[in-house]
């Protein structure tokens, strides 16, 4: 396991069990970029089960506040503008990175990611 992407600071911004163009890169599992992603813990001892259900819970919930947000904004309710900057920011970076994700299902691919 973990093949990881990076964002443009270079600090790891997704876990994969196996490799994709966006994540090459093979890392051990105790790598000190693996823990910092974690948060300075790593999962997986029984210590760890809240922090892991936690985690899980939060990435549950911003999926769940992203479709909030896109609610009242097709009811006009909010304009996508009145978010702060930041907010704008990564919610666009958010539905570009699943865009990409769902894309990677995709039966065309360009040719340098052919064997």
């Amino acid at each position: 396991m973990p093949y990881v992407s990076r964002d443009a600071s270079g600090f790891v911004s997704g876990i994969f069990l196996r490799s994709h163009p966006e994540a090459a890169e093979f890392l051990p599992g105790d790598h000190a970029d693996i823990v910092l992603f974690f948060g300075g813990v790593l999962p997986g001892g029984s210590e760890n089960h809240a922090l892991i259900d936690l985690t899980h819970s939060d990435i549950e919930f911003i999926r769940v506040i992203e479709d909030v947000i896109d609610v009242l904004i097709e009811k006009k309710l909010l304009t996508f503008t009145d978010l702060p900057d930041k907010v704008c920011e990564k919610i666009l970076s958010r539905k570009d990175a699943r865009d990409r994700l769902a894309g990677s299902n995709d039966l065309v691919v360009p040719d340098e990611w052919i064997l």
